[in-house]
């Protein structure tokens, strides 16, 4: 659920907001029947699933569809509410295409390839492993040091030894 909720929040919103005033500028410079209004309205709304539904299969890595479901109901959901708010009137004609867009972008979001994480070793698996990293970094701290001992800047080999 918590996968949901981001993908609805900074995946969705953003997206269909986005959409919402790409939609304003283009209509804004022209005169259009009644019907692009709504199809205009109704395309964010469709795209801000798709990807919420994308990015929610694609952190759950199972469960596409429900992913996707819950994600385009939650989003769906949220503009339905503004839209009554706002405008007091509101479709639910909208509510039904935008559960397949979101479905089908959680199954599209959980087949994606991704490389898997890199899994962790337990705590008692990572002490062992850290000490010997730190006696690995002390022992070539001791190297070093013997390193640049045998060359020093003292030595000059154009002096002689015995003086």
């Amino acid at each position: 659920m918590r996968a949901v909720l981001f993908a609805v929040l900074f995946c969705g919103i953003p997206v269909s907001v986005l959409g919402f005033l790409a939609a304003a500028a283009l209509l804004t410079a022209v005169d259009v029947p009644g019907f692009v209004y709504r199809i205009s309205a109704a395309l964010p709304v469709l795209t801000g699933c798709l990807f919420a539904g994308y990015f929610a299969g694609k952190q759950a890595r199972r469960g596409g569809l429900r992913c996707g479901l819950l994600a385009a109901f939650l989003l769906t959901a949220l503009w339905y509410a503004a839209a009554r708010i706002f405008f007091g009137r509101c479709r639910l004609l909208l509510l039904l295409l935008t559960l397949p867009c979101g479905m089908l972008g959680g199954v599209s979001g959980v087949n994606t390839k991704l490389p898997l994480p890199h899994r962790k070793l337990p705590a008692i698996r990572r002490i062992p492993l850290r000490l010997t990293f730190a006696h690995r970094i002390r022992q070539g701290v001791h190297r070093a040091r013997r390193n640049t001992a045998r060359v020093s800047p003292e030595s000059d080999s154009s002096k002689p030894k015995n003086c």
